[in-house]
């Protein structure tokens, strides 16, 4: 089974959170964000075998200032929707099972099917009745209402069988993860079933290769009979009271101490795990899980089960190239998979849509993701019904929930049926927010250009304060070295720079910067394509006078011709003769200058390089920064301290 979505409410900092799951959902953010008290609650929610004892203590109650004390306040709600993906998906052993808590619900796809859902909602308030923390497990359905006590008591042990949620911690201990007394070692350890009679040869060997060892050595002969004095003195009956086991006699015995062992890297000898290094350690643990997962998960719950394994920091202690395979890896995993990182390049090769950025704000954490539909609820009338079946899936309604769903942007022209048909209705205002929020769904095009842009920068630009946004290389590569002349080297203040024009519409990272809330500045060029980019901003429902605070429009055509026009023509005038060029004159005899920047453009990367070296060689400082340049770095510096 499937866990779609989580609901949290007044847990540590997670005041009102919902958040929708995939199979490999990505957690990221800064240190204190929210992250593990995520998984937390998953795990204190859903890992629970005895109902009646809160997994809760008083620190895991939200709590906004001094005067709020856990006893007081609202109490901790987890709520956990499990569905299925298509219709049948659970095949017909999960309801037989599970009985009245699946619930049937009409799938959005089509209207004509119903999918499955499991609905369960955790509970935990002081009570003064009883000077306690008590906690409530209610299985609820599709209308958020509680199911019957009986359902709910009968079935939810077989739930917990059907959904087992494991935890492995960014500190993996590797002598805890492969003792005998682990969950994963440990059961393999238990479930190993040798036939009868070679177990017998076993023993017969085992026993033999002990006498041989006794028979060695002169010394263990002679404590032997030493020790046979205990027979005289106590009177024993056998007359072999006393022997020595020089390793273990019995199967289980050994099989307690089994230890994996590994050859060092340029060496033939074999090592236990804990004598190499805290990166295979850690892989190690996580492999153990894969093995537990594909061999043992079947045998030890049922093949209807399905695994949540909720993970913390899986590249610990690995390379860049490790961290990049892991992710890979990991996600071959056959089970739902929850992951907090703190590392670009595990994440370099991720699906976007399973990226949710944790923020704290205050004393609350927020959580960001990015949207593929949007959702309203309304009434239906005649013409929507007929609306959404023309538009060939792009939308969806449930008449039963009052649910209409768009899964693309809706353009002009849809805008106008719809506001058309609630027009003076209660419903125009929610239409109106309906149709500005479709506009932040990311396209299938806009998720592959920002997917090539995320593998090409290893991802970082989901770890930075702010975003400065460029049309392209030249502009990455000067504004860089502009910050550094200034003293404000973007690198030290968290701020990356996008040159989005290489890498798909600006639209597409405005939309990203929106949802994830990441502070952004864009310089443009001012030609049809800067036209462009200011039409695409305001399509996300940015104002004029906000577009006017956030983009630095250039007052010439292009990054390089405002260059020319800006102290820059002496250098260019010896890039020019160095690439062979004679400098152009206008009838007057002046250096042309719009011409120089169209000759500099014949090579704009190269020439940018080129454009950096000269200006070292001249002592360049930041008198000579263009002023419109050093007040765009200076803001964005300024809002990633905010």
């Amino acid at each position: 089974m499937f866990l779609k979505e989580v609901s949290i409410n007044n847990f540590r900092s997670l005041k009102k959170v919902v958040l929708p799951l995939s199979k490999n959902t990505i957690l990221i953010g800064e240190n204190n964000s929210g992250k593990t008290a995520f998984l937390d609650a998953i795990k204190l929610g859903l890992g629970r075998s005895n109902r009646r004892i809160s997994p809760f203590n008083e620190y895991d109650y939200f709590v906004d200032n001094e005067k709020d004390t856990p006893q007081n306040s609202e109490g901790i709600t987890i709520e956990f929707k499990f569905m299925e993906d298509k219709p049948n998906q659970w095949g017909e052993k999960i309801p037989q099972i599970l009985g009245e808590i699946v619930q049937p619900m009409m799938w959005e796809e089509d209207p004509e099917e119903a999918i499955n859902m499991i609905w369960l909602r955790v509970c935990s308030k002081y009570s003064e009745e009883q000077n306690d923390y008590i906690i409530e497990t209610q299985f609820l359905n599709i209308n958020g209402e509680p199911l019957s006590a009986r359902a709910s008591n009968s079935k939810y042990n077989d739930f917990l069988q059907l959904t087992p949620v494991f935890y492995l911690q960014a500190l993996r201990d590797i002598q805890d993860s492969f003792s005998a007394n682990s969950p994963f070692w440990g059961r393999f350890l238990k479930k190993i079933n040798i036939p009868k009679e070679k177990l017998e040869q076993i023993q017969e060997s085992l026993s033999n290769i002990n006498e041989e060892l006794i028979k060695s050595d002169s010394n263990l002969e002679g404590m032997i009979k030493s020790l046979e004095n205990i027979h005289n003195v106590l009177s024993m009956n056998s007359k072999e009271v006393v022997s020595i086991n020089a390793l273990p006699m019995k199967t289980w015995d050994i099989l307690s101490k089994a230890q994996v062992v590994m050859k060092g890297k340029g060496s033939n000898a074999n090592f236990p795990l804990d004598r190499h290094g805290q990166g295979t350690q850690s892989l190690a643990t996580l492999f153990l899980f894969q093995a537990y997962i594909e061999v043992l998960l079947e045998t030890t719950f049922s093949k209807e089960t399905e695994a949540i394994l909720t993970l913390e920091e899986p590249e610990a202690h690995l390379h860049p190239q490790a961290s990049r395979s892991l992710f890979k890896k990991i996600k071959n995993i056959d089970c739902q998979k929850i992951i907090s990182t703190h590392s670009p390049y595990f994440v370099q090769n991720m699906d976007l849509m399973d990226l949710r950025l944790f923020r704290k704000k205050g004393a609350e954490t927020t959580v960001h993701f990015l949207r593929d539909s949007v959702t309203a609820r309304v009434l239906a009338n005649g013409s929507l019904q007929k609306f959404v079946a023309s538009k060939g899936g792009k939308f969806s309604y449930d008449e039963s929930t009052s649910k209409l769903v768009a899964y693309e942007p809706i353009n002009e022209n849809e805008q106008r049926g719809l506001l058309g048909m609630y027009r003076d209705s209660d419903f125009s205002e929610i239409i109106e927010k309906f149709i500005e929020d479709s506009q932040l769904i990311i396209t299938d095009k806009e998720r592959k250009d920002l997917n090539t842009f995320v593998q090409r920068t290893r991802g970082e630009l989901f770890f930075a304060r702010g975003w400065l946004l460029a049309e392209g290389q030249t502009e990455y590569i000067l504004m860089q070295y502009f910050a550094e002349v200034i003293g404000l080297p973007l690198d030290d203040y968290g701020i990356s720079i996008i040159d989005f024009q290489n890498n798909g519409s600006p639209g597409a990272f405005i939309k990203l910067a929106k949802l994830l809330e990441f502070p952004w500045y864009l310089i443009s060029d001012n030609d049809d394509q800067g036209k462009s980019t200011i039409s695409q901003i305001e399509k996300i429902g940015f104002s004029k006078e906000k577009i006017n605070e956030l983009v630095a429009l250039l007052p010439r055509v292009d990054f390089e011709t405002y260059l020319a026009y800006e102290g820059f023509l002496e250098e260019y005038e010896i890039i020019a003769t160095e690439n062979g060029y004679n400098i152009p004159k206008d009838q007057l005899g002046i250096i042309d200058r719009d011409e120089l920047a169209e000759i500099i453009k014949k090579d704009k990367v190269g020439n940018a390089y080129r454009l950096v070296e000269l200006l070292k060689e001249r002592d360049f400082n930041k008198e000579r920064v263009p002023e419109l340049i050093k007040e765009l770095i200076e803001r964005c510096v300024s809002v990633s301290n905010e």
